[in-house]
């Protein structure tokens, strides 16, 4: 069976960092479950630029409000015709909890963390290439050498301290990415534009192509209209927009 490659374009700063925080999440998560010093070290880098990304004054508030309007969104759904109450329910509950959490945290994410001596030496060496050296850091040179399952529950019990921020990120774009279908589209010499309707909340456009295309999209464009451009991969040099007509899958996510 043909495998699908999903390319991603969020529509305003607000997914944009939804998008980053999965990101990053995920490559911690991956390599928190490897077993040697080298795994525990790009948890920990992928853990730091998290905590970058969450110092941000608004993202706090931003994340909070995305759920306070998906339950506004979605709570006057109960009771309507072809709805799963069940599932509606669970998804409601789940988006309450998730607020209550955050809201519950005082001052910025994660702030706990980086109020963290051990943390804070590493992330600020983290700054310089190649500043995290065993000659730099002997005490994270001498953590990383411990055992990986010291390793894998310290940096779990990191990670935990995120969890709400993170089962947020987790559940609103899975929320985003269920609210369409996929429609068969054409770029016409590898171009496709498309305006969108201002009344709708559209925040998220994916682009599905077969795994074996020789195509990749660059998206670009806002809230309001988008253009597709489909280019022909290299590696040997820049790669070139297609001239060819294209017929690709379409979703265009809003909430």
């Amino acid at each position: 069976m043909s495998r699908t490659v999903i390319y991603e374009h969020p529509l305003n700063e607000r997914v944009r960092n939804l998008l980053r925080l999965e990101f990053l999440f995920k490559q911690v998560k991956h390599h928190t479950a490897g077993t040697t010093p080298w795994d525990s070290r790009a948890a920990l880098a992928a853990l730091m630029e998290v905590l970058t990304l969450l110092s941000r004054s608004d993202l706090k508030s931003e994340i909070i409000k995305e759920l306070e309007r998906n339950i506004a969104t979605l709570t006057p759904l109960a009771g309507r015709s072809g709805v799963d109450d069940d599932q509606l329910g669970n998804i409601l509950h789940w988006l309450d909890r998730l607020h209550q959490a955050l809201r519950a945290t005082e001052g910025q994410i994660g702030q706990v963390l980086r109020d963290d001596e051990f943390l804070a030496a590493v992330r600020q060496r983290s700054t310089i290439p190649g500043g995290t050296c065993d000659f730099d850091l002997p005490g994270y040179h001498h953590w990383l050498h411990r055992g990986a399952d010291e390793r894998h529950g310290q940096l779990e019990a990191w990670l935990m301290k995120l969890e709400p921020v993170r089962k947020s990120v987790e559940l609103l774009l899975k929320l985003i990415r269920g609210s369409a279908d996929p429609v068969t589209e054409r770029a016409e010499g590898g171009v496709y534009p498309c305006a969108l309707d201002q009344n709708m909340p559209f925040q998220l456009v994916r682009v599905l192509l077969p795994g074996e295309s020789p195509l990749f999209p660059e998206i670009s464009g806002g809230k309001h209209r988008f253009t597709i451009r489909f280019m022909e991969a290299s590696t040997n040099g820049r790669s070139a927009q297609t001239r060819e007509d294209v017929e690709f899958r379409l979703i265009r996510c809003m909430l």
